[in-house]
């Protein structure tokens, strides 16, 4: 059986019954209660267990979500233990949160970040996004210190990698094909900006060829950029690419490379 198909004609169903009633936001409440209970492991191996005959299961049901849910969601938790579709529950609910969301004209932006977002990182993210795709946004967010910094954002089948991970990654592969390949945000201009959010560690770009990194560790994105007086520095294991690139290249040796002295010995 095509789990996802079935699981798109009954959250539709559902959906156009309660557009018809008037009752969409009651819907959506009711759909992800039953999905609540019709996720747990337990039940699901009840309600599916043929041996068990179907009032038994109805009683169940009704005991378990009679005071909770309207006389017509019943109805819908009953046909799927009736045809043996608890399991797809949790994709009805999916589904039909989907079309509630398009009927609202708003979306889910799940935001991945290095550290907890502030108030003003919160807001920046949520009104760039609402200019990028025309709809109210609605965030959740978590966490993921593996980041370093910056933010990864998912909206439906978009995803914004905005994290100084990416970014190093991005960086790495631009110095092992020969250094300055261009930069590797080229042709995501309305992107941009959701990128340079405060603590992201700036936007990356390939550094100057008479700008080296000083030693491995700021190379390879390891401690801490220090912030500057416009506060590019981005937060504790972030490397604040976009400062070091408007950086002076240092001063010049004798040997014309960047930040080096040749020093010759006396000779005795």
């Amino acid at each position: 059986m095509l789990t996802g198909p079935v699981a798109r004609h009954y959250a539709q169903a559902v959906f156009e019954i309660g557009k018809d009633d008037h009752t969409v936001d009651a819907w959506l409440q009711d759909v992800r209660l039953i999905a609540e209970y019709f996720t747990n492991r337990q039940l699901i191996f009840i309600l599916g267990e043929p041996n068990i005959r179907f009032d038994r299961k109805e009683a169940i049901v009704r005991d378990l979500l009679g005071d909770k849910i309207r006389p017509e969601a019943m109805g819908l938790a009953l046909t799927l233990v009736e045809r043996g579709l608890v399991s797809l529950a949790g994709r009805i609910r999916d589904q039909f949160e989907t079309l509630y969301n398009d009927y609202r004209g708003q979306a889910i932006a799940q935001v991945t970040s290095a550290l907890p977002l502030d108030d003003a990182a919160r807001a920046s993210i949520t009104r760039q996004l609402e200019s990028i795709t025309g709809k109210r946004i609605i965030l959740h967010e978590q966490e993921d210190r593996s980041l370093l910094g910056g933010v990864i954002v998912r909206v439906g089948d978009t995803l914004i990698d905005g994290s100084v991970r990416r970014r190093l990654a991005l960086l790495r592969r631009q110095i092992a094909q020969g250094g300055d390949t261009g930069d590797p945000l080229n042709g995501f201009d309305d992107v941009k900006p959701l990128l340079d959010l405060p603590g992201s560690g700036g936007v990356a770009r390939p550094l100057p060829d008479d700008a080296a990194p000083e030693g491995d560790a700021r190379a390879n994105g390891a401690g801490s950029a220090p912030s500057d007086a416009n506060g590019a520095g981005g937060p504790a294991g972030a490397l604040s690419l976009a400062s070091q690139r408007d950086a002076p290249a240092g001063r010049r040796g004798h040997d014309g490379k960047s930040g080096r002295r040749r020093s010759k010995g006396r000779r005795r």
